[in-house]
């Protein structure tokens, strides 16, 4: 499906908010805050601007409340510079860094710390390759076991069962393809399981409606009762 966009401000009182207006062949019009502060709105081709601007100016308060309340859970992440002390998230939780010198092995989580073990002078671009190892490692374990927790679930509800992979995404924490094939973003890991139960059912339920109809959250409804609430926390965790 080709789409086509355009940069755009909405004027909020006295606040200008830029937004990233999406125009393809669809139905509805949507419009999503993602976790990194951008605003994308998705339209049909059919409806004429006029129509989409005010569409997007009666939800102005909505869109600068949700700006608001993701800076306020969780502000913008600072670059790494993998070093001990540092902060890393994993399933919801934090832990801190501890480089240790000695024979390189790969990362180890013990208690609250991330140990890491490395005879190169603490060099950060190694520690960061073993840190990212590790994540990758422990993504693709939790991925595929919750994956199989889910998918036992929705295959009751006549869903095949999805190819799955896992990249680094920069505004989404998951896709499906019309194919068939579920992507992960590989920083889902850092938010708690229930999180990542949601995402992953989300996307298995667009196996059979690949949109965001009734129909569909009719469907997630019936996979994942509590799916709002789960939702509800996700939104409080930065993409990162």
């Amino acid at each position: 499906m080709k789409t086509e966009y355009k940069n755009r401000v909405l004027q909020f009182g006295d606040r200008k908010i830029s937004y990233r207006l999406h125009r393809s062949k669809r139905k509805h019009l949507r419009i999503v805050v993602s976790p990194d502060l951008l605003v994308e709105v998705y339209a049909p081709k059919r409806i004429h601007s006029t129509q989409i601007q005010e569409a997007v100016l009666k939800k102005a308060g909505w869109i600068a409340g949700k700006l608001d309340e993701v800076k306020t859970f969780h502000p913008l992440p600072t670059e790494k510079k993998y070093i001990s002390g540092e902060t890393f998230i994993y399933l919801g939780r934090q832990y801190r860094l501890k480089v240790l010198e000695g024979k390189r092995s790969p990362a180890k989580l013990r208690g609250r710390f991330l140990y890491v073990r490395t005879d190169r002078d603490k060099n950060s671009d190694i520690i960061r390759r073993i840190v990212k190892t590790w994540y990758r490692e422990h993504a693709d374990q939790t991925f595929q076991r919750y994956s199989a927790k889910c998918f036992e679930i929705a295959s009751r509800h006549g869903i095949s069962k999805p190819i799955l992979s896992i990249r680094t995404m920069k505004r989404r924490w998951g896709s499906c393809s019309i194919a068939g094939r579920i992507t992960l973003n590989i920083n889902l890991v850092q938010v708690p399981v229930h999180c990542i139960e949601y995402v992953i059912m989300h996307e298995i339920c667009h196996l059979k409606i690949h949109n965001h109809s009734k129909q569909f959250y009719s469907l997630l409804t019936r996979c994942m009762p509590d799916w709002r609430r789960r939702k509800k926390t996700l939104d409080r965790f930065m993409l990162c």
